[in-house]
């Protein structure tokens, strides 16, 4: 029991200890994306459990912004068909609103659905000649939507698809 208590203990602090807090900018080669953290702002990566994707950016008012990379397992034809079918898994009586978007300097859909009080915004973009698909994904509530939909788009503008390797 004791053995059991011990390892237990030394699997969460070899977990933590994979945990970096980020500021100014993130770089994911594995991906193929790197993102500008806004000043006063800090990423957390290393928090998932398989290889690392992306970065979860705090906001100031306490929602936060993810970003991440990840292969086109559903084969998605477009990223507003991404955009679509991700924010349809939130919650059911909501309606989402999809438009086109620039991540950075690539072009994608970026979608809205208002939850009762809760906001997702979901920005989707596809890697220029394939490869990963990069998805930012923002939950606030409707107290804090202005200055958190601000700070994504502040995000999206400082995403850069990068070599990938």
């Amino acid at each position: 029991m004791l053995w059991a208590v011990w390892f237990s203990f030394a699997l969460c602090a070899v977990t933590r200890a994979q945990e970096r807090s980020i500021t100014g900018e993130y770089r994911n080669y594995a991906e193929g994306l790197a993102v500008r953290i806004p000043s006063g702002m800090r990423g957390l990566t290393g928090d998932q459990a398989g290889p690392e994707r992306g970065v979860k950016i705090s906001l100031p008012s306490g929602a936060t912004v993810t970003v991440y990379g990840e292969p086109n397992s559903f084969e998605y034809k477009t990223a507003a068909e991404g955009i679509r079918d991700s924010l349809s898994k939130y919650c059911h009586f909501g309606r989402a609103t999809v438009s086109t978007a620039r991540v950075g300097k690539v072009y994608g859909a970026k979608g809205r659905l208002v939850c009762g009080e809760r906001i997702i915004e979901e920005m989707l973009a596809f890697r220029p000649g394939g490869g990963p698909i990069y998805w930012l994904t923002l939950e606030t509530t409707n107290a804090h939507a202005a200055d958190d939909e601000a700070a994504l788009e502040t995000i999206a503008h400082g995403f850069k698809v990068i070599a990938w390797r």
